[in-house]
């Protein structure tokens, strides 16, 4: 970090824009990973839990009671 902000004492206008437009990219790309990383976690969590309605042991679900009040818990 230290390199990174001697580098950017140094730099003249276009070196600093280019920096900072690094860093920004860098964010960017740091953000989307994890959005991705999320968004394939969850579509493996969803197809398991859709097999597991697939297992014939399993008894199939009733619904026991309905209300038209919000669930609290």
């Amino acid at each position: 970090m230290s390199d990174w902000l001697e580098r950017y004492e140094r730099a003249g206008l276009w070196g600093r824009v280019g920096l900072l437009g690094g860093s920004a990219v860098r964010l960017a790309a740091s953000l989307i990973d994890k959005g991705l990383d999320r968004a394939a976690s969850v579509t493996v969590e969803a197809k398991e839990a859709f097999e597991r309605e697939l297992d014939p042991n399993m008894v199939n679900a009733q619904i026991l009671d309905e209300s038209d009040e919000p669930f609290v818990e």
